[in-house]
């Protein structure tokens, strides 16, 4: 089986590196000091800038004798805030709203009308879904089972950064918003409850196959395991930008992280991740409601459920006695004697049969085998009669109650959860020593320690998760302020001010500016960690602002542009790139939240949604978030396959994303929808279209150049269509569908 070799596999690695580093190095003594383990320290602010953020980034480029550009003008501003904070381009109304507005704040009056917008959640909700390694099915090779109600988690994390929920807050809800709601099994599940309840999902992102397991006892225990293990590398890389997986074999080879302090961090979530009192993924549910609301509902299904049951077996005295007539009728050739005993052989229910019987019917399986649609075609009596017990059925089923809804969640239900085990070389058949919940020594404070309190009567969870989430979310947490910031920049400027995100520690990158880095995740703090004043902060700065035009000077001395003398050009991501094509086109879905709109594989191997689903064209967002499933426009624009989880997504650049482009269904129907768009609003004068399909798809009129290449193409094409009967909407589908496929529009200046 596949799994038995990949287990097997794993356990055999795991065991060589193992012995390869049976004590590997201790840390070297600069570790202890290394600069994400020190508390955050506010840096002076010196000289005068726009804002205390160009400061910063204005020392480190006067110290290379360098400067930033100048402001870009106010069209390349506005579509660089709207993909940057919704993820589409502004509408004709929002653009020409800020280019009229002549007030001194107009650029931030933009901004916050952007972070007002419904669509901000959609768009940083995504990024965060990402490094909580969201997705809609389970993992596990190509079983890859789903994940029905995973899609209450996305809207969730949605909702949140709509309402700009305190950071803190955010965290600490989704590490134990059971514990805050004082969850107990079978209690009464309010809707403020269950918002506490579904942020608890966030524990639940990591793959988990143990519902498909079927291997030895040491696998099954392996891929029981292995989920703890991705959960815990989850919330210590996306909460505190630290990799831990190391330490699960030996003392971590670069940071100040033991093999016991792992398996401290592991015992935190053993009660509800026990491999040997295990909860399968599709049991880890629960109902809404009062404990009276769904007794009450319960027994009124029980109801139809009995009525049902009756209507049905009504027909079985019926059915029975034509069945023997029938069998009697088919088996005529058969001796009298044998044909006696198959008919009652066949008659009797299956678990009554004797072993004779059994025996009997095996061997003339075949000649027995009599189904009601048989029957019915036989005795046209017998097919009233059933129709007339499938209304009566019908009928009852209507009385069924609504079904309640559900949550899927991550909650302790065992009040003596048994103690954890450090596993020897990270053998999981091999325990060791016990271990209590605990945490890193290197982060941990005298003002900021890993203190659980005493359990209240009546409560069945631990409170180990709420006094991880209150040591985690401490300002006194050197990492928690810095890695959100740190993330917060890089979805501004492409890469954060330390380029690894999701490892902060020694092994990770140097920041380009750490007096910034500190600045801002102080200021996170005072602002009562609030994402939208982040964005505020470094939106409103002028190295945010400043056009992205090249400079032979600056390209030689800083390359890569990590000192930021001009604003780095981005291609769009590949749910921006798929929501802008369809905005463009005026074909966009605005509807927000809800289940997930399924994709398919079609015979040539393609994902797609195929554009007469209901909701094929919403939001890249709500797509089916298949692990092994990814759709294809989406995949080649690097959107990424969700293993573990993922905080930097590598920007590639290969022949099939221009092909697709230039071929696929997709983008010729969005190309298609986009030049009747045009007919509509901007009428038969191509001059007008010229100038709507710029403003539509890169907030601007068209260049001179690119008004002669165009005219060019039109001139071209209408040759080549010379006599069709819908020569002009084939003309401009394909001037749009060369547009949309430009770099003007899959840039970002």
């Amino acid at each position: 089986m596949i799994q038995s070799a990949s287990a097997t596999l794993g356990i055999l690695l795991a065991a060589t590196w193992a012995i390869l580093l049976p004590e590997a190095p201790g840390q070297t003594p600069d570790q202890e000091t290394h600069w994400a383990f020190q508390p955050v320290v506010r840096p002076p602010v010196h000289g005068q800038t726009k804002t205390d953020i160009d400061r910063f980034i204005l020392a480190a480029l006067e110290a290379k004798g360098l400067r930033l550009n100048p402001e870009a003008d106010r069209l390349t501003l506005i579509r660089r805030v709207s993909f940057d904070l919704t993820g589409l381009p502004p509408t004709l109304v929002e653009i020409d709203v800020f280019v009229a507005d002549s007030a001194p704040n107009a650029f931030e009056r933009m901004v916050d009308r952007y972070l007002a917008s419904p669509h901000y959640g959609e768009r940083w909700g995504k990024y965060w879904l990402d490094v909580a390694g969201y997705a809609d099915s389970n993992g596990y090779f190509n079983a890859d089972s789903d994940r029905p109600l995973a899609w209450r988690y996305r809207d969730y994390v949605v909702r949140a950064f709509n309402s700009d929920k305190p950071y803190d807050r955010f965290v600490m809800e989704q590490l134990a918003g059971d514990e805050l709601a004082s969850y107990v099994p079978d209690c009464d599940v309010t809707p403020a409850m269950a918002e506490l309840l579904t942020a608890t999902h966030f524990l639940r992102n990591a793959p988990d196959g143990s519902g498909e397991s079927d291997g030895n006892p040491d696998e099954v225990r392996t891929d029981r395991l292995t989920v703890l293990e991705g959960t815990v590398q989850i919330a210590m890389n996306s909460l505190l930008g630290l990799t831990i997986q190391c330490a699960r074999c030996h003392r971590h080879k670069f940071e100040p992280i033991s093999h016991a302090e792992y398996y401290g961090l592991q015992a935190i979530f053993f009660p509800a991740y026990n491999p040997d009192r295990w909860t399968m993924p599709k049991d880890r549910i629960i109902q809404m409601g009062s404990k009276t609301e769904r007794v009450q509902w319960q027994e009124r299904n029980d109801i139809v459920d009995r009525q049902i049951k009756a209507l049905r077996n009504s027909l079985t005295p019926v059915a029975h006695s034509l069945r023997a007539q029938y069998l009697g009728e088919r088996l005529k050739h058969v001796d009298a004697g044998l044909r006696g005993q198959l008919i009652q052989a066949a008659l009797v229910p299956e678990k009554k049969r004797t072993k004779e019987q059994e025996s009997l019917i095996k061997k003339h399986a075949k000649e027995v085998q009599v189904s009601d649609d048989e029957l019915a075609q036989r005795f046209p009596e017998f097919a009233a009669l059933r129709a007339q017990v499938g209304k009566a059925v019908a009928a009852r089923a209507k009385d069924r109650p609504p079904p309640l809804e559900k949550l899927s969640v991550f909650v302790e239900t065992d009040p003596q959860p048994p103690v954890h085990h450090v596993m020897r070389r990270g053998q999981h058949n091999q325990p060791d020593a016990e271990v209590q919940p605990g945490v890193l020594a290197a982060i941990t404070t005298s003002g900021n320690g890993f203190r659980i309190e005493p359990r209240s009567p009546g409560r069945v969870s631990t409170g180990r998760r709420t006094a991880f989430a209150r040591w985690v979310t401490s300002p006194e947490n050197p990492l928690f302020a810095r890695v959100m910031v740190n993330r917060v920049w890089q979805h501004h400027f492409g890469v954060g001010l330390v380029s690894t995100p999701d490892n902060l520690g020694k092994s990770g990158a140097k920041p380009s500016h750490p007096e910034l880095l500190d600045y801002l995740a102080d200021e996170f703090v005072k602002s009562g960690w609030s994402v939208k004043a982040m964005h505020r902060m470094i939106l409103r700065s002028a190295v945010y602002r400043q056009a992205s035009t090249p400079r032979a000077e600056l390209s030689k001395i800083d390359t890569d542009n990590r000192l930021l003398g001009r604003f780095p050009l981005r291609r769009l991501d590949a749910e921006a790139l798929r929501d802008a094509l369809l905005q463009v086109s005026s074909e966009l879905d605005v509807r927000v939240g809800g289940p997930y709109v399924p994709t398919r594989r079609t015979g040539e191997g393609i994902v797609e949604v195929p554009e007469k689903q209901e909701g094929a064209k919403r939001r890249s967002i709500y797509l089916q978030q298949k692990r092994t499933q990814v759709a294809t426009l989406l995949q080649l624009f690097d959107a990424p396959t969700i293993v573990g989880n993922c905080s930097v997504r590598p920007t590639s650049t290969v022949p099939l994303q221009a092909l697709t482009l230039l071929n696929s269904d997709f983008t010729r129907a969005k190309a298609k929808a986009f030049a009747q768009r045009l007919a509509r609003e901007a009428g038969a004068d191509p001059n007008q279209r010229l100038c709507l399909t710029f403003r539509l798809t890169c907030a601007r009129l068209p260049t001179k150049d690119e008004n002669d290449a165009a005219q060019r193409f039109l001139a071209a094409q209408t040759k080549v269509y010379a006599g069709a009967t819908d020569r002009d909407e084939r003309i401009w589908t394909d001037l749009c569908q060369m547009i949309l496929a430009s770099n003007a529009f899959l840039y970002v200046e």
